[in-house]
C-alpha cells in the first residue's frame, strides 16, 4: 500500500477511556514512552488496539533522533509541540507513526512499534491485505481468513499500514484533526525496557519499552543487564 493511500473506513467506535491530552505528551519522550505502554491507540472509523511496544527518541545525546541535526522540512512536525503526529517514510518502504512529545521547538517523539488489536479488526486486516471485508463477514480478506496475530500490527511499518496512516497526516494533532487518539482505560501492565531496534546510531540507549509477556512485541533488543528481550 502506498504511503499516500487514503484510509479505508468502516463502522466502529473507540473503546472507553480518557483521551490523553497535550499535557501528557508535553514531557520528555522517554517518560512518555514508558507511560504509553498499555494505553489504547485508536483511529476513528478504522480501529486500533493496546500499545505493546514503543521507542523514545531524545532531542539531545541521541544521534538516532531525526531532530538531532536540527529542524528540516521532513521533521518539522517534531518541533511544533506535543500531542501531534510525526509521520515519515523509512527506507523507501514503510510509513512510520510517531507521537510528538516535550515542548514547542524541542524535537522529541515516540515511535509506535506495535499494538494488540481490540474489538473489530476487520479494517486493520483490510488495510494490511488490501482486501475489503466481505458483506456480513468479520474478517478482511480471502475466503479462509488468516487468524488475528502479530502479522496485523507488530512492527512499525505494519502499525501505520493497519491504521492507514499517510504522510500527509504528519503535523496533525491527536483528536478531531487526525482522527487518531490515545486513550487511558486503566490498564497498567508490567513494562520492560531494552535498547532500540534497527538503528545504527544511539543503539546502546535503553529507550525501547514493551509490555512484558505480550506476543505483540519484537523479541529482540538488549536489556539494561545485557540480556535479550
Amino acid at each position: 500500500m502506498s504511503p499516500l493511500s487514503p484510509p479505508i473506513t468502516v463502522r466502529g467506535r473507540p473503546p472507553r477511556g480518557v483521551m490523553l491530552d497535550r499535557e501528557f505528551f508535553g514531557r520528555p519522550s522517554d517518560e512518555v514512552a514508558a507511560d504509553l505502554v498499555g494505553k489504547v491507540l485508536w483511529r476513528s472509523g478504522v480501529g486500533g488496539g493496546r500499545l505493546t511496544e514503543v521507542e523514545a527518541y531524545l532531542p539531545e545525546g541521541d544521534a538516532a533522533c531525526h531532530a538531532a541535526k536540527g529542524r528540516t522540512r521532513r521533521n518539522t512536525a517534531m518541533f511544533e509541540g506535543p500531542g501531534r503526529l510525526y509521520v515519515f517514510f523509512s527506507y523507501g518502504m514503510h510509513t512510520m507513526l510517531n507521537l510528538v512529545c516535550d515542548q514547542v521547538s524541542v524535537g522529541s517523539a515516540v515511535l509506535v512499534r506495535a499494538f494488540e488489536p481490540l474489538g473489530d479488526s476487520s479494517m486493520l486486516r483490510a488495510n494490511r491485505t488490501g482486501r475489503l471485508p466481505r458483506p456480513g463477514a468479520s474478517d478482511g480478506g480471502p475466503a479462509v481468513a488468516k487468524p488475528d496475530g502479530p502479522w496485523i500490527s507488530c512492527g512499525p511499518g505494519r502499525v501505520a499500514q493497519a491504521l492507514a496512516i499517510s504522510l500527509d497526516m504528519s503535523g496533525m494533532s491527536l483528536g478531531e484533526e487526525s482522527g487518531v487518539v490515545v486513550l487511558d482505560d486503566g490498564c497498567r501492565p508490567e513494562v520492560g525496557r531494552t535498547t532500540r531496534i534497527g538503528i545504527s546510531q544511539g543503539e546502546s540507549l535503553p529507550l525501547r519499552y514493551y509490555m512484558v509477556g505480550n506476543d505483540y512485541v519484537s523479541h529482540t533488543g538488549r536489556t539494561i543487564g545485557g540480556d535479550r528481550a
